[in-house]
């Protein structure tokens, strides 16, 4: 399951995005949720779902599209949305995770702690167990390596004893070992590029991108002025601007 904090005002941004996203599945069951959170009945919420699909996709057929879109509703009927407004470090954890050899494993480590702490949330009773995808952990810590090297950082973290697997030979699942209480000295709230959000906490050349908040590396950290927009949205805004100014010059002719 993709992780989001804030389930309903994710799906408000969906609906006016007219987006199922890259997780048609996860969305359907969101909007859902958030329609059921606005007042909506069953019946009306249904209604909506199949408004909010061919807003996404005028071709779309409601007929092939119908089971999916009962399972979102029944399945939003029954689990509450998700509304957590950011996961807390503490000191003492940050110090562990700044004691572990090399970058990568240390990126790791964060990205796990803060999964921990999220299933925490959303799951009573989960005691710190990560529930996410070996590939979708890496892509969140920012490791692009061999399988071997993701095996090989595990293990080390493992032999700390910072987590542990499960006994079950087909659970994949990860358990933290290290979160522990202190000084709050950092909150997170987007679990897009953790492991640069980390190394921008340890005073590295990253940077939260002014318009969509994600963090990425300066392009050039030694310049004077610095970046204030990731690639993506500086293109974008780029293009927007040649835009308005062609717009802008073809209204002077005509005056």
């Amino acid at each position: 399951m993709s992780i989001v904090l804030r389930e309903n005002e994710w799906a408000e941004h969906m609906l006016e995005a007219r987006s199922l996203g890259r997780k048609p599945s996860e969305t359907l069951r969101r909007i859902a949720r958030y329609y059921i959170d606005n007042g909506y009945k069953k019946s009306e919420v249904r209604k909506k779902m199949d408004i909010f699909l061919l807003q996404c996709n005028q071709k779309a057929s409601l007929t092939n599209w119908s089971d999916a879109l009962d399972w979102a509703v029944s399945y939003a009927l029954k689990h509450e949305a998700i509304n957590i407004q950011s996961i807390p470090i503490s000191k003492p954890e940050m110090e562990i995770i700044r004691n572990i050899s090399g970058r990568q494993a240390q990126r790791l480590a964060f990205t796990l702690l803060c999964l921990a702490k999220y299933w925490h949330e959303v799951g009573s009773g989960n005691e710190y167990w990560v529930n996410t995808k070996d590939n979708e952990i890496m892509n969140m810590a920012n490791i692009n390596t061999s399988v071997k090297r993701q095996c090989a950082l595990y293990k080390m973290l493992r032999d700390n004893k910072l987590i542990e697997f499960s006994k079950m030979v087909d659970n994949t699942n990860v358990k933290v070992n290290f979160v522990t209480d202190g000084e709050e000295v950092m909150s997170v709230s987007d679990f897009r590029n953790l492991g640069n959000q980390y190394l921008r906490y340890i005073g590295e050349p990253y940077f939260e991108c002014a318009n969509c908040g994600i963090t990425v590396k300066y392009k050039d950290p030694k310049r004077g002025r610095k970046q204030k927009y990731c690639p993506d949205c500086a293109a974008e805004i780029a293009v927007q601007q040649r835009v308005n100014h062609a717009m802008r010059s073809r209204d002077t002719k005509y005056v």
